[in-house]
């Protein structure tokens, strides 16, 4: 199993995160759930969390989550927004680093 590498956010006005996998359903909502409720949690809920797949990207997402075996496809789709790439949705440490992140 790959080491996931430390997020690295450039943009300092991430305004909307979106989950992306193949078909935009499954783990990707599971992922944006778990995202939202530490955003909750934390005192972010002005930043938009949502899911969908690949193909369908919105133009004006700032910071894109993908699967790692994903994260080439979505970067090719979006090359201007921020990307994350995790090893699982459900539990990754990325999250926790990047609400303190946005926190600052």
């Amino acid at each position: 199993m790959k080491r996931e590498e430390p997020v690295q956010v450039e943009n300092n006005e991430i305004n909307k995160v979106v989950f992306a996998c193949d078909a935009g359903m499954g783990s990707s909502a599971m992922g944006a759930s778990v995202l939202r409720n530490k955003f909750k949690k934390a005192g972010l809920e002005d930043i938009d969390v949502s899911n969908t797949s690949i193909s369908n990207l919105p133009d004006d997402a700032d910071l894109i989550v993908t699967h790692q075996d994903l994260t080439d496809r979505a970067k090719a789709k979006r090359p201007n927004a921020e990307h994350i790439s995790v090893a699982n949705f459900m539990n990754s440490p990325k999250y926790e680093e990047l609400v303190e992140r946005l926190k600052k």
